[in-house]
């Protein structure tokens, strides 16, 4: 039987049992040995966005385009490292490991504390670990997956035994808060997962696929201070602090990618001989876009994680606190196959089919 992982050029990275060649390189099954989450202390609903800010909306508005009832936002002393480091403990703690056991962090955010070092060496620092390889990815809303997606291939080739990824952001500090069409979308939080070598490849991450395409790049941007401060061909300065994004463009992407993604992971699982989807755990975006995508594919409903109400658009964090989420209250449980899917600026998307 072929194993192996499946990447966005359709292409299989298999290996196979030979008894007279040996293998160049030792290549091991990769499991998810943990989870963990964090969300900041203060709920912020509709009702109060609204009211702090002056915003001409109203919590009716709001549920009925977004599916959005409250989110999270982070306090003075929090930043998106402090909660990456948090989620990062309970996740070591599910996986019965010591920071000391890790070999390698990876981290996915687009709001990090500082533009050097990375959030990866702070989260290192912050949970006492060995000076092992640590690095942030940046990759909007896909940054997870992406993320995931490079500690698996250190842990499946052995350059890693326990490798800890971790998606964390405050995007409530890269939203100008006037602008109703984009500051009730976002929240603040951060999840994680521990990768671990397994003899076993029928469990584990099983195929993944990451895509970017930077011709859409002005659908969603957050230009900050490394972008310059006029546009060329302008004389007006850019708003440069503050997230943009062209709702109606974002949506249509948004609902083609995920269809797309469904599709061609439920190909994967047949051809690595995975029996189906068990549940599905899509980007937290906009519950309309995840409709639109079920009732093109006929995916169940009843079998797709959904928090967004609760915590709005966490952009890098929301994948991996929805999985947290769904694996500590039953939604799934071990030998389920998961499909994680995200979507976001680059613009990218991507999925990973997971076996727990």
């Amino acid at each position: 039987m072929r194993r192996g992982i499946r990447y966005s050029d359709g292409s299989l990275f298999a290996w196979v049992s030979h008894p007279r060649v040996a293998p160049m390189v030792q290549l091991f099954g990769v499991a998810l040995t943990g989870t963990g989450s964090c969300l900041p202390a203060r709920p912020v609903s509709n009702d109060d966005l609204a009211a702090a800010f002056d915003l001409d909306t109203s919590d009716e508005w709001i549920r009925t385009r977004t599916g959005i009832r409250s989110r999270r936002f982070a306090a003075p002393g929090e930043t998106s490292a402090s909660l990456g480091a948090a989620a990062a403990r309970t996740a070591l703690a599910a996986a019965g490991l010591a920071p000391t056991d890790l070999d390698l962090i990876v981290c996915a955010t687009v709001t990090p504390d500082l533009m050097c070092p990375a959030n990866a060496c702070l989260i290192q620092a912050a949970l006492g670990c060995r000076p092992v390889a640590a690095f942030d990815v940046s990759a909007a809303c896909s940054g997870f997956v992406y993320a995931l997606s490079a500690a698996t291939q250190f842990v499946r080739t052995g350059a890693a035994r326990h490798a800890l990824v971790v998606g964390a952001e405050v995007l409530s500090r890269a939203v100008n808060l006037t602008d109703r069409n984009s500051c009730i979308l976002f929240g603040d939080g951060a999840g994680a997962a521990v990768l671990s070598a397994t003899p076993d490849a029928g469990t584990g991450v099983r195929s993944v696929r990451l895509y970017a395409d930077g011709s859409g790049q002005e659908l969603i941007r957050v230009p900050s201070k490394v972008s310059p401060a006029v546009l060329p061909g302008t004389a007006a300065p850019l708003g440069r602090d503050f997230i943009h994004l062209n709702g109606r463009e974002v949506y249509r992407f948004a609902v083609t990618r995920m269809i797309e993604l469904i599709r061609l992971a439920e190909a994967d699982c047949r051809e690595l001989g995975v029996p189906g989807i068990d549940l599905l755990v899509p980007h937290q975006v906009n519950q309309r876009i995840i409709d639109a995508a079920l009732a093109d594919t006929g995916f169940p409903a009843d079998r797709v994680v959904v928090n967004l109400d609760r915590y709005g658009n966490t952009s890098a964090a929301s994948v991996p606190i929805a999985l947290d989420e769904a694996i500590r209250t039953g939604r799934c449980n071990r030998g389920d196959t998961v499909l994680l899917v995200a979507f976001g600026g680059g613009l990218t998307w991507s999925s990973a089919v997971v076996t727990l």
